[in-house]
């Protein structure tokens, strides 16, 4: 595998992840979610995501969210779709995705520059989207589905979309090779916070719905198998911080990650991938600047939208 290509694919894919998930810790978007009856965050979150399967048993949707807590999910599904339909939820997700781009790209001065960017990449991702097989991939194929026949108004809606599609395809690709490299989804969630680019420790024990007992189980089990050692924060919580034996364990779930999505990949060549960075950074800038990844929630604000 071409590792010049494979990661110029890794950061394609992470600033599409980006471009989706900004939208995740907007009050704008909350208050959409709030017109359906939901809480804004976590709730409003759970619903919209969760749409495209449609009204499935928890079971489901742990097995598809992977890092979230199982008992946290059934509290809260399907008692959700009593009080909207996730045929309802879906297009609040569509009507949540307008205001909120409304609401970064809608009055800037380089309006321009930043349709052209959104065009050129939305526009190069479609035949990738086209050469996706979603056997296998419960959540990116529910998710397609539901996104396939949607028609945006802006091209930043339109970008949405399919960064959406290529987000949860990846994904999917991503909890099998955590299954195949044994690494159960609490773990996961651990190891990527201790990196120090990713989650807070404790907003990711709150949004993912772990109690106390279950994260310090993981957080021992980790140290002791030398994957991670815990320091204290400015606050006097418990920090995660990853080992080099941690780092090769991520590294070797990416690995198998990058396997997942190379086909559908292949339709561009090399200079077809590089001519996405520029225009793909150019946006993540505007995501960036706009604090929709909080430093409150996220260690490193700027990286995680980088």
């Amino acid at each position: 595998m071409d590792n010049q290509r494979t990661q110029t694919i890794r950061t394609i894919s992470a600033r599409l992840n980006s471009f989706h998930s900004s939208m995740y810790f907007s009050q704008t978007v909350g208050a959409v979610y709030a017109e359906h009856g939901l809480e804004p965050g976590v709730e409003g979150n759970m619903a919209a995501r969760s749409a495209p399967l449609g009204r499935v048993n928890p079971g489901v949707v742990s097995a598809a969210y992977y890092n979230y807590s199982p008992n946290f999910v059934a509290d809260m599904l399907p008692k959700l779709w009593d009080t909207v339909t996730p045929e309802e939820m879906v297009q609040a997700r569509f009507d949540a995705v307008a205001a909120f781009m409304d609401e970064l790209f809608g009055d800037r001065d380089d309006i321009a520059l930043l349709t052209e960017a959104a065009t050129q990449v939305d526009e190069a991702v479609q035949p990738v989207l086209a050469n996706m097989d979603f056997a296998g991939r419960t959540l990116a194929a529910a998710t397609a589905d539901a996104l396939g026949g949607h028609r945006g108004e802006t091209v930043f809606e339109k970008l949405w979309d399919s960064a959406t599609i290529a987000r949860e395809f990846r994904g999917d690709g991503h909890v099998a090779s955590l299954v195949t490299a044994g690494v159960p989804g609490i773990d996961a969630l651990m190891l990527d916070v201790a990196t120090g680019a990713g989650f807070r420790p404790r907003a990711a024990q709150k949004t993912r719905g772990y109690t106390d007992e279950e994260w310090q189980t993981a957080q021992a089990r980790l140290a002791e198998a030398g994957l991670i050692t815990v320091d204290t924060d400015d606050r006097d919580y418990d920090l995660p911080v990853i080992t080099d034996a941690g780092r090769e364990l991520r590294e070797q779930v990416e690995q198998l990650t990058d396997g997942t999505v190379a086909a559908a990949w292949s339709v561009l060549d090399d200079d077809e991938l590089e001519a996405l960075l520029s225009p793909s950074r150019t946006l993540i800038k505007v995501i960036a600047q706009s604090g929709a990844f909080p430093a409150t929630v996220f260690a490193q604000p700027a990286k995680k939208a980088g």
